[in-house]
């Protein structure tokens, strides 16, 4: 396979060769063409195809409706005939002449003997179906059995639905409410009442309602002809005769997708798809294509379908319906010659591609041979060997270029004459500056590692060996926990670190800890830092006693791309037991003005006690003396809730354990130190607590940071004004909000507030390490403090905890 040099004299396999892509273009140039014309070929034929499909199916649609349309027109004028029959209309004009002798309660009660004589079982009972009228109708039925097979009743009723005469015992006595006797009664003469499709009742069979009206001497409309037709035996002669190849067949159906009849499906079947539907019923005969067939496939179907023009006069005025032929074939079929061109096409195009593929292999080879030559060429030279010229005649661009590596050639043969002193001389200055900078990373006191970028150390210093007994030699190649370094955990959460760091994530993780280192000396709390990194912004790690603060940076090496960490430790353990010292001095520092307030605070239920206790002991009355205990009972527990919340506070913070916290239990604990060291009554306090998730944390520090914040509004405030508190929890964190109406912060001291020893109270009545405790104790537990502040308006301290 053709191979490619690289500068580094390593050899990679192509991925095509010349040749290769020579026929590749070749054959691509060559099908574009041929692929497009079979295409637009298949296109053309499949549409020219479907449209003479289409134009079959309508024409066949079309034909059986014309045909239903004559059967239905012969039907109803068979019915019209026996509607107008002398004995049918007498027999309504009978009634009319009995009924109208009677009054409203005789007809009630006539009626209603007639309805239980016609539902009783017994047949010589019902006297209506041997009346001269039903022996009219069914000697109608009998003259033509297809008719009396396909007829579930035929009967006359009065115009107002009452029963006269009937062929059977299927109809109700009572027909009344049936839509059509109302619509033949105001349709009058020529009006011809043809229903939906509908369950018989009684039987399993669907089928549609004709109703005829009977006329007093061609006028007046006396009572009405019904005959309820079964679809099925009706239609089953006209249209499921009607097949062509194995699937295709003619169905009838209304306009809402009921099939009326088809030889698969059965009658009163709904059909599934709405927008099939709609497009089979369309105003004039035609053809659709559609997504779905009708009989449960999704394939692309060609469906023909025809209005019956005639019958959907009756049908439209009856019940607003109207009656299509569908004439529909399964796709396999349809497309059938469709897929057989699709494959003749494909097998010309196949041998047409191979073809064009053997040509173009044949032509490449004149144009590859040469190039093939000029490669060895340019390799060999690449690899310093021996080349003669060239010589290559094809009288083209190939030719100039081997005459443009002969010159080449030559100049390279000259230029490498003096390299290899220029070499040497250069090496000796790299091993010089790299003994240098060996010397001079050696000599640094603080802990130096450098990583590869799979996290592995390429380099550490003596103060690593010195920590921990580990030589540069064992560590090398290792990450920190496969060294076998003593405190796994310690150096496991370093690596999490270093990882976290590789991948782009600078923040830190809610276990860091920071803290401030000493050797700073005394400054302006007003004078803006000095820029550059701070240790402050340094994690932390624990060896045993000793104490070290790490920071990662990265390794910038221009020669080479590969990224490098490195990793920076000073030991830190005199100036973190200095901070922890500042800390309880601070929490020590306001013990003066709580332990005021708490003595102000207890002696009022204190005085009560003994006021309570003096009384008791005069006091024969049980109920009261229990009253008064009940009294001293709740003063007691008052001042042991003061006396709980002051010495949870002045702990010792190292102290404490870690445990389930509640928020908003440590928000009341904190504003009622607050408040009682306040000595007034004039402050508001509104508090708005939502239902919290406990964090884990220590609760004394939690209840240190909001007794800071909250103590330093009430004083702000100086005993007057509104204190509002507010928790929530969002996104996955606890918020509180502590707002207060005090003076408010000047802009230019915002950014310092934080800052250790930087106080806006008068000499004597603050440290400066009350909030800088603040912020290092939040950010301790992964959380985060800020501040807006309006002067003249007031404060505010939004603090967020992590929950998990």
């Amino acid at each position: 396979m053709p191979q490619q040099t690289t500068t580094s004299g390593t050899q990679k396999p192509l991925r095509k060769g010349l040749k290769s892509k020579l026929i590749l273009s070749m054959i691509g140039v060559g099908t574009l063409p041929l692929f497009l014309a079979m295409v637009i070929s298949y296109l053309q034929g499949t549409k020219s195809l479907q449209n003479v499909i289409g134009a079959s199916f309508q024409a066949l649609a079309t034909e059986t409706a014309t045909k239903i349309d004559f059967i239905m027109k012969e039907e109803i004028k068979r019915n019209t005939r026996l509607a107008s029959h002398p004995t049918l209309i007498l027999t309504v004009r009978e009634r009319y002449r009995r009924t109208s002798q009677m009054n409203d309660a005789e007809l009630k009660i006539q009626f209603q003997n007639q309805a239980e004589l016609w539902k009783s079982k017994e047949p010589h009972q019902k006297s209506l179906l041997n009346n001269s009228g039903s022996r009219i109708l069914k000697s109608f039925l009998k003259r033509d059995p297809l008719s009396e097979e396909s007829t579930h009743a035929l009967f006359v009723t009065d115009s107002k639905g009452v029963l006269l005469s009937s062929a059977n015992n299927y109809p109700e006595f009572f027909n009344g409410s049936k839509p059509s006797i109302a619509k033949t009664v105001k349709g009058g003469k020529g009006f011809i009442y043809i229903g939906p499709m509908m369950p018989i009742p009684r039987s399993e069979d669907f089928g549609f309602h004709l109703a005829i009206p009977i006329l007093n001497h061609g006028e007046e409309v006396l009572g009405v002809l019904h005959r309820v037709y079964r679809a099925k035996p009706f239609f089953s002669s006209y249209i499921e005769q009607i097949i062509f190849g194995d699937t295709g067949h003619v169905m009838l159906i209304d306009s809402q997708g009921v099939v009326i009849d088809c030889p698969i499906l059965p009658t009163g079947f709904q059909l599934p798809d709405p927008k099939l539907v709609a497009s089979v019923t369309g105003p004039e005969a035609s053809w659709a294509r559609t997504q779905s067939d009708g009989h449960g496939g999704q394939e692309l179907s060609i469906i023909g379908y025809s209005p019956l023009l005639g019958n959907n006069v009756a049908t439209l005025a009856s019940s607003g319906m109207k009656w299509f032929t569908f004439a529909w074939q399964s796709s396999d079929e349809v497309f059938a010659p469709t897929q057989k061109l699709l494959l003749w096409i494909s097998a010309a195009g196949f041998i047409s591609v191979l073809l064009i593929a053997l040509f173009g292999s044949l032509a490449s080879n004149k144009i590859v041979q040469p190039i093939l030559l000029l490669q060895n060429a340019t390799a060999r030279i690449g690899r310093g060997e021996e080349v003669e010229p060239l010589k290559i005649r094809t009288g083209d661009e190939i030719e100039s270029l081997a005459n443009e590596i002969n010159l080449m050639n030559s100049l390279l043969k000259k230029a490498f004459s003096g390299l290899e002193e220029k070499v040497e001389e250069k090496t000796k200055e790299v091993r010089s500056l790299q003994e240098y900078t060996e010397s001079i990373l050696m000599s640094v006191p603080d802990i130096l590692l450098i990583f590869s970028e799979e996290l592995k150390t390429e380099y550490t210093n003596e103060a690593f060996e010195k920590l921990t007994g580990i030589s540069a030699s064992k560590a090398h190649a290792k990450t920190l926990t496969t060294m076998g370094l003593k405190f796994n955990d310690q150096w496991q959460s370093v690596m999490q670190e270093l990882n976290a760091y590789s991948k782009g994530s600078h923040e830190e993780s809610s276990k860091t800890v920071k803290i401030t280192l000493g050797n700073q000396g005394p400054r302006d709390p007003l004078a803006p830092k000095s820029a550059g990194p701070s240790w402050e912004t340094k994690n932390v790690v624990t060896f045993g006693s000793r104490v070290f603060a790490y920071q990662f940076f990265d390794v910038a090496i221009t020669v080479e791309k590969k990224r490098r960490i490195g990793l920076l430790m000073k030991e830190i353990t005199e100036q973190k037991s200095l901070q922890d010292q500042l800390t309880m001095a601070e929490k020590l520092s306001g013990l003066g003005t709580l332990t005021a307030g708490i003595a102000h605070e207890m002696n009022n239920p204190l005085f009560s006690i003994m006021g309570l206790t003096e009384t008791i002991i005069e006091e024969k009355d049980p109920e009261k003396i229990q009253t008064y205990s009940k009294k001293i009972l709740a003063k007691s527990k008052h001042m042991a809730s003061i006396i709980l919340n002051m010495s949870g506070y002045s702990r010792s913070g190292a102290k404490d354990q870690m445990g389930e916290v509640n928020i908003n239990e440590r928000l009341d604990a904190s504003i009622e130190m607050a408040l009682m060291a306040s000595y007034t009554d004039n402050i508001e306090l509104e508090k708005n607590y939502s239902q919290l998730p406990l964090i884990k944390a220590k609760p004394e520090e939690i209840q240190q940071i909001y007794l800071n914040i909250i103590r330093n509004a009430v004083q702000a405030m100086e005993g007057k004004g509104k204190l509002k508190i507010s928790s929530s929890q969002k996104d996955g964190r606890v918020v509180t909000t502590i707002q207060d109406t005090g003076p408010g912060i000047p802009q230019e001291y915002l950014s310092k507030i934080f800052d250790p020893f930087f106080t806006t109270k008068d000499q004597g009545k603050g440290s400066g390490l009350g909030l800088n405790i603040v912020h290092r104790l939040v950010e301790n537990y992964g959380g985060s403090i800020s501040v807006e502040s309006i002067v003249g308006l007031g404060t505010t301290f939004t603090i967020t905890f992590p929950i998990d």
